[in-house]
C-alpha cells in the first residue's frame, strides 16, 4: 500500500467539473511531478489534497473520491489534522511574514508546531542554523523576509517546511519568479528531501527543470490524467506531444532526456 493515494477523484466548481476521475499514488522518497497546461486542474488537485477545497463525498463501495493517507480515508479531515499528520502545502504566493526577519519566520515553528512541543530549544536552534547554512541564507538571517529576492523567499519557505519535519510536501509553482541559480539550488533541496524519505509533490510550468528531478510524472489535461510514468514514458507519449509539449519543445527536451 502506497503512503498516499487518490482513487477516482472528481472535483467541481460552480457545477463545472474541474477534475475527472483522478487516480494517483505517492510513496515516501519520491519526487512526483504534475505537469500540464494552464487551467488543467493541477492547483485544484493540490488544494483538494491539503483540504483547502473540500473533496466530494467518497463512496467506499465503489472506491470513488477517496483521498487516502496511510490507509486512512482523509476526505473529512481538517487542514490542521492533515498538517499534524505530516502533510504540508506551499502555494505559489509567498506565505512568509514579510515584516519579520528570516530568523523570526523560522522561530515561529518552534513556538507553534506540534513536532517541537516536547523538544528543547537547543536542538531546534541547531537544526535552524544547519538549514540556514544549507540553503545559503545564514548571512541574511537578520534581514526582513519582505526584502529577500524571489529565490531567497522560496528557499526560506522550504527551510521552514523542513523544520516542520513533514512526511509529504506539496509545492505549487515553486520555480515561479525564481532566478536560474536558485532553481538549481531548489532542485537539489527537493531531491535531498526525497532522499530523506519525504514524498515531494510538485506542480510547475518549468517542465524541463521538473523532469530532471522527478521520480514519476503525471500529465493532466482538461482535468484528466492522460499519461503517467517515467520521463521517457512522458516524452514519448504521442498524445502528450500533440496536446502539450509541441514539436519544438519535444525536440529540445528529448535531446536532454532520451
Amino acid at each position: 500500500m502506497a503512503y498516499f493515494a487518490i482513487k477516482n477523484l472528481n472535483q467541481f466548481y460552480k457545477n463545472k467539473q474541474i477534475l475527472d476521475n483522478i487516480s494517483l499514488y505517492a510513496d515516501l522518497g519520491e519526487v512526483i511531478a504534475f505537469i500540464g497546461p494552464n487551467g488543467a486542474g493541477k492547483t485544484t488537485l493540490l488544494k483538494t489534497i491539503i483540504g483547502l477545497l473540500r473533496a466530494p463525498k467518497c463512496d467506499q463501495g465503489k472506491k470513488n473520491n477517496q483521498i487516502i493517507l496511510q490507509e486512512n480515508i482523509i476526505n473529512k479531515w481538517t487542514i490542521y489534522k492533515r498538517v499534524s499528520h505530516g502533510i504540508l502545502y506551499l502555494p505559489q504566493q509567498t506565505s512568509l511574514i514579510q515584516q519579520m526577519s528570516v530568523l523570526d519566520n523560522l522561530k515561529l515553528i518552534y513556538k507553534y508546531h506540534n513536532y517541537w512541543q516536547d523538544k528543547s530549544i537547543q536542538i531546534f536552534n541547531q537544526e535552524l542554523e544547519l538549514n540556514l547554512e544549507q540553503i545559503g541564507l545564514t548571512e541574511h538571517k537578520k534581514q526582513l523576509a519582505g526584502t529577500l529576492s524571489g529565490g531567497q523567499k522560496r528557499k526560506l519557505e522550504v527551510a521552514r517546511s523542513i523544520l516542520m519535519h513533514p512526511n509529504m510536501i506539496i509545492l505549487d509553482e515553486p520555480f515561479a519568479g525564481v532566478d536560474p541559480k536558485s532553481i538549481y539550488e531548489l532542485k537539489k533541496i527537493f531531491s535531498d528531501m526525497a532522499k530523506g524519505n519525504i514524498a515531494v509533490l510538485i506542480s510547475d510550468h518549468n517542465v524541463d527543470q521538473l523532469l530532471s528531478i522527478a521520480t514519476r510524472i503525471y500529465v493532466i489535461i482538461n482535468g484528466k490524467i492522460v499519461t503517467t510514468g517515467s520521463v521517457k514514458d512522458i516524452i514519448n507519449n504521442q498524445y502528450t506531444k500533440d496536446m502539450y509539449l509541441g514539436k519544438q519543445f519535444y525536440s529540445e527536451i528529448s535531446k536532454r532526456f532520451l
